[in-house]
């Protein structure tokens, strides 16, 4: 089959024994209009709807090709602060600018904020970050988990986009799946499952396992037990192993 599925992610076979790689993300009603219900400032929402995208691309160790921006706002003055987080965003994952493009709402005044993102990747086939993972491997979690306004009051808990770039430089590091509103526990069982193995969770994490992440606001990872501690020590943000593959 041409097209097939991992995670969020729609994988296109090509030719020349690479894959695309094709995530997306939306959001309603988060922004600065009169009818949304939660009030953040524009560059915000463009930041952190790109950064959920951006990430699930990213974590399987794709490069990212395209950008596209669907602003379902007036480009005066919304859509332009929409963009400047998007942006922002772009250039904390080291992707030209250039490759962003979209469109906006100029027909039809808007009162709520609304908008939609997708990100285009290509992968050589043989480099894919998917079921690599084996029994015994830990489940290490990398931030704390964030939603709400603790997303903007807590990023230094957070697993950023300079972490994720990191991990996938060191050597060991697996799989790398980010964690959104599902939560951790949801993630972590499904990546022992698409391994065809089971997890066996610590006693005790010092997080709340089904809490939601957010926008990606954390990521877990597979590691063999001899390699983390060398990982550990180039990690700066809090960490923590959750379990382990059996």
């Amino acid at each position: 089959m041409k097209v097939s599925r991992f995670r969020d992610l729609t994988l296109i076979n090509q030719e020349n024994d690479k894959f695309l790689v094709i995530a997306c993300d939306s959001l309603g009603g988060i922004g600065n209009k009169p009818h949304d219900v939660v009030k953040v400032p524009e560059e915000v929402t463009g930041y952190y709807t790109a950064r959920v995208a951006v990430m699930e691309v990213l974590s399987i160790g794709a490069e990212i090709l395209a950008v596209i921006d669907t602003l379902s706002v007036e480009m005066e003055p919304t859509g332009r602060k929409i963009i400047k987080g998007i942006e922002k965003l772009l250039g904390e994952a080291d992707i030209d600018v250039t490759a962003l493009n979209g469109s906006t709402e100029e027909n039809v005044p808007t009162c709520q904020t609304a908008m939609g993102i997708t990100i285009i990747g290509e992968i050589k086939k043989d480099d894919i970050r998917a079921n690599k993972s084996q029994k015994g491997d830990y489940v290490v979690l990398l931030g704390i988990p964030k939603m709400g306004d603790e997303v903007v009051n807590s990023p230094d808990e957070m697993c950023s986009i300079k972490d994720l770039r990191k991990l996938l430089t060191l050597g060991g590091v697996k799989e790398i799946y980010p964690v959104g509103s599902k939560g951790v526990l949801y993630e972590a069982n499904h990546l022992a499952k698409a391994n065809n193995t089971k997890l066996k969770v610590k006693e005790n994490p010092k997080v709340d396992l089904k809490r939601s992440a957010g926008p990606a606001s954390v990521v877990i990872f597979t590691i063999e037990e001899k390699d983390f501690p060398k990982l550990e020590r180039e990690i700066d943000r809090p960490l923590e192993v959750i379990g382990q593959l059996i």
